[in-house]
């Protein structure tokens, strides 16, 4: 029962999550019609998101998980459902708008990473392997993204945006009900050493530079993420633009590649634990990154390109379970929290980046050039795996002892 309350929270936020990421911005503009305004809106809810992935670590290893994911949502559910409700009644000024909106983005990190700490307790529970456990939540998250843009879309037209922000707040009731009275798992370990918080936070990230691993896993993943920013924000678009001329491609090919993920996630969640991890990592790695690239260079037929996107998700379904699942082998318990939100953190940090770089890049060498770049630099980033030896530690079996029982609470 942990576990699959566990799975449909992760579900259920995440949707949450990505609607309240479409439908804040439209609200703005909505009621505002600022473009200034709603970029203004859109940085406090990133700042907020931000700070939180780093900050939040300490709070999470010395409180437990459970707490804070529930006050976490409860928190987003609060500040989420007062923009329609202040904007009914007293009304909404820019700053109240700014603030609600850095609330909502400081609320989400906190959330997401204290339940991917409750994971490990809740797939011992289970009786689950950590591949299968890890692919299955992986899974849900990736179901839960993809459902919930499109949902959002509709029911903006439907109910309207202050509805959906509602909706929204609702879902993170929902979530946090949920993780209170099901996802009961024994904390391993909290934090009790000295130092007080900003020791608390140096110790997650002096653990980070020790581990080789875990220090190139976070500088891989945050380069990938970066390069992917760049094709979900600029590239795909402009290929769906101005080579196809078709907004339809554009979300199809988010589609199919989404489904693909979920797929591939479910896939590994089941046949994981035979597979090799470091051979995963690096064959999927290599296969879901540059050839999306490639792809959009060479033009061809759409159902060629819907189908290679396919394949391209399904490869890229196994790379978080692969990382899930070696994160909660090599993390000690009482710093999980701590070196999670380093690595989201700096992942958040470097999206913008690579968003703004493609954009530079398209304006300045066009299209295909700019593709094959994006392509080269990603191949490059996917062959770490390869060609360095410490990426062979993904194979070890070093586990910490996981809860032997729920909280009887």
């Amino acid at each position: 029962m942990p576990l699959l309350a566990l799975l449909g929270a992760f579900g259920i936020s995440h949707a949450g999550s990505v609607m309240t990421l479409l439908a804040i911005p439209w609200f703005v503009l909505q009621t505002t019609g600022s473009g200034l305004q709603t970029g203004v809106v859109t940085a406090a809810e990133t700042v907020g998101l931000l700070a939180s992935s780093i900050l939040s670590g300490p709070v999470i290893d010395r409180f437990g998980a459970r707490g804070i994911s529930v006050l976490a949502d409860v928190a987003a559910a609060v500040a989420v459902g007062t923009i329609p409700l202040a904007n009914a009644t007293v009304g909404l000024s820019l700053p109240l708008l700014t603030v609600l909106a850095g609330l909502a983005g400081l609320t989400r990190a906190p959330g997401d990473t204290a339940k991917r700490v409750l994971l490990p307790g809740a797939i011992f529970l289970a009786g689950m392997s950590l591949e299968r456990g890890s692919g299955a939540a992986d899974a849900m998250i990736r179901i839960g993204r993809t459902l919930g843009a499109p949902l959002a879309g509709t029911m903006i037209v439907v109910i309207g945006a202050p509805g959906v922000l509602l909706l929204d707040a609702a879902t993170f009731l929902v979530v946090a009900l949920v993780t209170a009275l099901f996802v009961r798992v024994r904390e391993e370990a909290l934090l009790t050493e000295p130092g007080g918080y900003f020791g608390w936070l140096a110790s997650g990230l002096r653990y980070v530079r020790r581990d080789r691993l875990i220090l190139a896993i976070i500088a891989t993943v945050t380069m990938m993420n970066a390069l992917d920013a760049g094709m979900n924000a600029v590239l795909q678009p402009a290929f769906a633009s101005r080579v196809m001329d078709s907004s339809l491609l554009l979300g199809e090919l988010m589609g199919v590649f989404g489904l693909g993920a979920a797929a591939g996630s479910v896939a590994y969640g089941w046949w994981g634990s035979r597979w090799g991890r470091w051979t995963t990592f690096a064959v999927c790695a290599l296969l879901a990154g540059a050839p999306r690239f490639v792809l959009l260079w060479m033009e061809p037929s759409v159902p060629l390109l819907l189908f290679g996107f396919f394949v391209c998700g399904l490869a890229a379904g196994s790379l978080n379970p692969v990382l899930v699942t070696v994160e909660l082998m090599r993390i000690p318990p009482h710093l999980r929290a701590r070196v999670l939100g380093a690595g989201e953190a700096g992942v958040l940090a470097m999206m913008p980046v690579g968003a703004l770089a493609a954009g530079v890049m398209l304006d300045g060498m066009g299209l295909g050039a700019t593709l094959l770049t994006f392509a080269a630099v990603y191949a490059l980033t996917t062959l770490s795996p390869v060609a360095f030896r410490v990426w062979r530690q993904m194979d070890d079996h070093r586990i910490p002892a996981p809860a032997r029982q729920p909280v009887a609470v």
